[in-house]
């Protein structure tokens, strides 16, 4: 029984490690879906090859071209959600609800370095673990947002403006802009 149980993981691996393959050497590289004709069918390779690599991945969603996810085994998507061109998710447990919209070039940085000892190199400290990022339902993110790991939650209907640094957890219904980003106003409810 443990040798079958072995060879199944294994096996599970090597399957695993051919869709990552697929993924970063192919579907990674297709054209924008915006494009007629090739997009559709572009969209269509990514979103087949994301849903054996996500961990769950929600219905009619859209994945755009260049679209960093690590493995993928830490992401979890929820329905209608769209990933913007060249987002980046590092070192995260990342959730994503229903009708989130994430614009270009947008960052999520989990995780970090430890830094309290000055007579240790940072480098020499380690490191922090992933971290963990919930985006409720309903969230629309701009463009160049960088979304940094002691950020737990982006709440249910917010918006980031484009160019934000998020640096602590966004609440419901929140309109947030800035360098680090405050909030602007609250969306009526």
């Amino acid at each position: 029984y443990i040798k079958t149980s072995l060879m199944f993981a294994y096996l599970n691996k090597f399957i695993r490690g051919g869709y990552l393959l697929f993924y970063y050497l192919i579907a990674y590289h297709l054209p924008s879906s915006s494009l007629p004709v090739v997009g559709k069918f572009s969209k269509w390779v990514r979103k087949i090859s994301c849903k054996f690599l996500l961990r769950k991945m929600g219905h009619c969603c859209n994945i755009q071209r260049h679209v960093y996810l690590g493995t993928g085994s830490d992401i979890s998507m929820g329905n209608y959600s769209a990933l913007g061109e060249n987002l980046k998710i590092h070192n995260t447990y990342l959730y994503i609800g229903n009708y989130v919209m994430m614009g270009p070039d947008v960052v999520i940085m989990g995780g970090g370095h430890v830094f309290e000892k000055t007579d240790i190199p940072m480098a020499n400290q380690g490191n922090i673990g992933k971290s963990e990022l919930i985006i409720c339902d309903d969230v629309w993110i701009g463009t160049r947002v960088t979304i940094l790991g002691n950020v737990k939650t982006i709440g249910k209907g917010a918006i980031i403006a484009a160019g934000a640094v998020v640096t602590k957890p966004v609440p419901d219904y929140a309109i947030v802009g800035g360098n680090p980003a405050k909030i602007i106003k609250y969306r009526r409810i």
